[in-house]
């Protein structure tokens, strides 16, 4: 199994180092000279993250694709973006700078010893594969932590993802009920536990938290949190990040392990940056050959949207930086 280091994993006063780097790296300008682009010269790590974010508009597919939208959730799927007019050159570039710049290759964490490690929800087989992959580093020793935690949303499951969540949760309405049930299968649990959860006509205001009977020897907990912009959508990683700290009153210094799919590993990462800004974060993710083409997500499309998600993470974290010095 390849294991390549992320820029952005690691200790927080490296980070700044590490978007700098990552965005003018030659990788990323080789990515922008592909698709047409002047590679800027002379801007500061906040004007080269604003001219990024406009420049990868180009890669928004997702945004491209409203036909693709699903009927249920009324949301553009990951899964149905496809590499249409990308070039063979532009494929190739794409191929060529993926591992350098974080999106494949990140599989094992720099440290072994966390507080807590955490699963972060997904769509079709995403809350199966990585509750799988931490049950793994925890067996081959590559991570210890004292807590695992099952971060998800209460996302309806899409009727296009059914083919592939059914074979492992059969009947689930939402990605909560996923993650939790993959859980279940993964770890031997049986279904003992203590379940807070709260209500709401908007669903987007929902949240729960399940605290599992300690039977693996380690205690397993369940969150799904609740949107911070009710009115507009459902949570984001950031919602869930914020309420799973609230919940558990994270003190400075705590060392977190995420797991993800290695496509998501620097946006996942700069999002975990910002918001647990005081914590040793690392994010890792499962192996790509678990996959094998089933979850539709490394076309060359769905690796240079991915290139955006990150850039849209830095220049949050940018701005958050911003005010804080205010």
């Amino acid at each position: 199994m390849m294991n390549k280091s992320c820029i952005f994993n690691g200790k927080k006063e490296r980070f700044p180092e590490a978007i700098e780097q990552w965005m003018f790296s030659e990788e990323m300008r080789r990515l922008v000279h592909a698709f047409h682009g002047t590679f800027p010269e002379r801007l500061s790590v906040e004007e080269m993250a604003k001219w990024l974010l406009e420049f990868s508009s180009r890669w928004d597919y997702r945004g491209m694709q409203r036909q693709a939208r699903d009927a249920k959730t009324g949301e553009n799927a990951r899964w149905q973006v496809h590499s249409f007019e990308i070039t063979d050159v532009q494929k190739q570039v794409v191929s060529e700078v993926i591992v350098p710049l974080g999106l494949l290759g990140v599989c094992k964490p720099l440290e072994t010893k966390f507080d807590y490690i955490l699963a972060l929800g997904g769509a079709r087989f995403s809350c199966l594969y990585r509750p799988k992959y931490i049950r793994e580093l925890l067996q081959e020793q590559y991570a210890h932590a004292r807590e695992i935690i099952l971060l998800s949303g209460m996302r309806p499951v899409a009727d296009t993802e059914r083919a592939a969540t059914d074979t492992y949760a059969p009947g689930a309405e939402t990605e909560y009920d996923l993650m939790n049930a993959s859980t279940e299968q993964v770890f031997h649990l049986k279904r003992n536990y203590h379940e807070e959860r709260y209500y709401n006509e908007n669903k987007n205001l929902e949240w729960a938290l399940r605290r599992y009977d300690a039977e693996i020897g380690i205690p397993v907990v369940s969150i799904s949190g609740p949107s911070s912009e009710p009115e507009k959508r459902r949570a984001n990683s950031a919602d869930t990040y914020r309420f799973f700290m609230e919940k558990y009153c994270m003190e400075p210094g705590r060392k977190l392990l995420l797991v993800t799919s290695q496509i998501y590993v620097p946006y996942q990462q700069i999002e975990a940056a910002r918001i647990f800004s005081e914590m040793y974060v690392e994010t890792v993710g499962f192996p790509t050959e678990w996959s094998a083409g089933l979850q539709g997500m490394m076309e060359p499309a769905n690796y240079l949207q991915e290139i955006r998600s990150a850039i849209q993470a830095i220049h949050r974290y940018l701005e958050d930086q911003l005010h804080t010095r205010r």
